[in-house]
This record gives C-alpha cells, sequence and structure tokens, in this order.
C-alpha cells in the first residue's frame, strides 16, 4: 500500500465534496439526524488534508514549520475528535424508545471517549515535544510519548478501539453494522501490518471506507426514527 502527500490530498478532494454532497441530501430530506453521520467522510477528508501537510513537512526536514502543527492537528482528529463523534453519532441516529438495555452502554462509550479524547490529545497540545513523526516503511510513525506505557498503554487501545467501532455495531440497521465491522476490520489490518504506524494507517483506511456513508444517504438505506420505532 502506498501512503504519501499525493495519496492523503487524493483522498480528501475525493471525500469532501461527496461529503458534503451528503451533508446536502440529508437536509434536503429533513433528516436532521442523519447530518453527524453525513458529516463524516468531510472529517476523514479534512484529516487527509492535514496529514498531507505533515507529509510535506517530513520531506522538507524535521524542522519544517509545517510539521509540528500539522501533526499536532490531525492527532487532534485521531485521537481526541473521532472517540467523541462516532458514540455521538451513534446517539443522534437511535429511535428515541423507552426500553432499550444498549442505550446506556452507548452513553458510557460516549463518556469513555470524551474522556480518552481529552486525556490522549490535550499531553500532545501542553507538551508538543511528545510527538516526533517519522516516515517508517513507507507510512507515518507519529512517534508518540503518552503519559501511560506498558501494559496500560495496550489497554487503552483496545478501549480506543471499543469506542470508535462498537457504538455502530450497537444500531438497529444493518448498512451502518456492516460498516462498523468494517472500521473494525481496517484497525486490526493496520494493527497487524503497520503496529508502528497504527494510527496513520488505520484513519486513512477509515476515510476510504467512509464513502460507503455517501452512498447509504444518498440510497436512503436508513429509515426515519418513527418508521425504526414502528418496526421495533
Amino acid at each position: 500500500m502506498c501512503f504519501s502527500a499525493a495519496a492523503s490530498f487524493s483522498s480528501a478532494a475525493l471525500l469532501v465534496p461527496l461529503g458534503i454532497a451528503a451533508v446536502d441530501r440529508s437536509w434536503r430530506d429533513h433528516r436532521p439526524e442523519l447530518l453527524p453521520l453525513a458529516l463524516m467522510p468531510v472529517g476523514f477528508g479534512m484529516q487527509q488534508v492535514l496529514e498531507g501537510v505533515v507529509w510535506l513537512g517530513l520531506n522538507h526536514g524535521p524542522a519544517a514549520p509545517l510539521l509540528q502543527g500539522g501533526a499536532l492537528a490531525y492527532l487532534f482528529f485521531a485521537l481526541a475528535f473521532w472517540p467523541i463523534w462516532i458514540p455521538y453519532v451513534a446517539l443522534s441516529l437511535w429511535p428515541q424508545q423507552r426500553h432499550w438495555p444498549g442505550r446506556p452502554l452507548l452513553w458510557t462509550l460516549q463518556g469513555a471517549g470524551l474522556v480518552l479524547g481529552i486525556g490522549l490529545w490535550l499531553p500532545l497540545l501542553l507538551q508538543p515535544t511528545r510527538i516526533e513523526p517519522v516516515v517508517l516503511k513507507g507510512s507515518i510513525d507519529y512517534g508518540l510519548t503518552l503519559l501511560m506505557s506498558g501494559g496500560l498503554a495496550e489497554s487503552i487501545r483496545y478501549l480506543y478501539a471499543a469506542v470508535i467501532g462498537l457504538p455502530l455495531l450497537l444500531l438497529p440497521y444493518a448498512w451502518l453494522r456492516s460498516f462498523g465491522v468494517a472500521l473494525l476490520a481496517s484497525g486490526l489490518v493496520a494493527e497487524w501490518a503497520y503496529r508502528q504506524a497504527f494510527l496513520s494507517v488505520w484513519c486513512y483506511l477509515s476515510a476510504l471506507l467512509s464513502v460507503l456513508i455517501v452512498w447509504i444517504i444518498y440510497t436512503k438505506r436508513l429509515p426515519t426514527k418513527g418508521q425504526a420505532k414502528a418496526a421495533s
């Protein structure tokens, strides 16, 4: 698999317009609950722009002004934004039913994502020297020095994967469950083949997978909240 500034900028050029189109379609269809989902390709596209900036910084040496700022902004999406946003997407889509045992779990994942996101990214913001991006085997290793290490760091890694993948699996919509499964599968691929560059590779694969969101919205694969409630 080839990773580069060109690959990042090209994926962004695809995802941002498609995401904007999905947002427009959701708005025209009077489906405000779909807007957080429709914004995901836009978010992934913006994140890929930032990684393209990191690539450019790396190509001009470690002292390049673009490098540290681009890496910090990219890691905001990777470490803080997605663990908070994806549970929020699931909560916004779930039909408002009184009896659903999974809804408290979604709120738990939302809270865990908030704590995790702040706990992972804020130390980097306060001390940017904790980030040392390098190119490793054709992809970017951000060289993070986190507050935790050893077994605790591994536990955080699994918690991160759970907060990202589980919310969509809890939804009563087959296509979004499929997207959630694909996200987790891409995470396993990134862990197995690119462990040192896990964040960069998983986010890139997830960005490409988010094209499925646009297809789901345009083909109206999700019922309205009222229809979902009536069918339950």
